[in-house]
């Protein structure tokens, strides 16, 4: 996890994250929440707690995994009534995602275990395929995450991170992007066809 310039108050300015648990944890709503008021000035637990309408023990629990993953840090302690308040802030200004290394990381991961997954994934969203077209379906669905994958890396090599510098929005810009141009890409089109065909819905 990277570290760029550190300015005299000692925050960095950005901090690259390019661990895959360290971006799940900043896409987790309730996580990404507290680190967004943490990136704008340092507070307690108790002040994030009524930021968002959480019990402390909640904004504790959230609080700590960013920390123990390296998105926060203490910066200061204060002592009132025998009571320590402990203050946070984000680990820099700004916190960029290395998506290219992410999407590298990810394509390690054996096809048979990735179609597993994919498979999983769809019939989450309420479909089913028959036993005879069980093979054909995962190999469909590695196509698609093969497309997907090009698609993405084609918009990387445009340089669209060094348009939007800000994690989330890059995100999002990258989902936008992908399904517009999954509209008129010729073998997105043949994908969804056959999808159509081999992935029927519950009824």
């Amino acid at each position: 996890m990277p570290v760029k310039a550190r300015p005299a108050d000692g925050m960095p300015d950005v901090l690259i994250v390019d661990k895959p648990q360290d971006i799940r944890l900043i896409f987790s709503e309730k996580h990404n929440m507290v680190l967004k008021l943490v990136m704008e000035k340092e507070l307690s637990i108790s002040d994030i707690a009524r930021a968002l309408n959480m019990n402390p023990g909640s904004a504790y629990y959230y609080l700590k995994e960013l920390e123990k993953h390296g998105l926060v840090r203490l910066v200061r302690e204060e002592v009132k009534g025998g009571i320590v308040k402990k203050y946070y802030r984000a680990a820099a200004r700004r916190i960029l995602m290395d998506t290219p290394d992410f999407n590298r990381r990810q394509l390690s991961m054996p096809a048979a275990d990735l179609a597993g997954h994919l498979l999983r994934s769809v019939e989450f969203l309420g479909y089913h395929v028959l036993p005879d077209n069980v093979e054909d379906a995962k190999d469909l669905l590695l196509r698609y995450d093969r497309r997907v994958r090009e698609l993405i890396f084609d918009l990387e090599n445009r340089g669209l991170g060094n348009v939007e510098n800000n994690a989330i929005t890059l995100q999002n810009s990258y989902y936008l992007i992908l399904s517009i141009q999954s509209k008129s890409d010729p073998e997105m089109g043949r994908i969804l066809s056959e999808f159509d065909k081999l992935f029927l819905p519950y009824e």
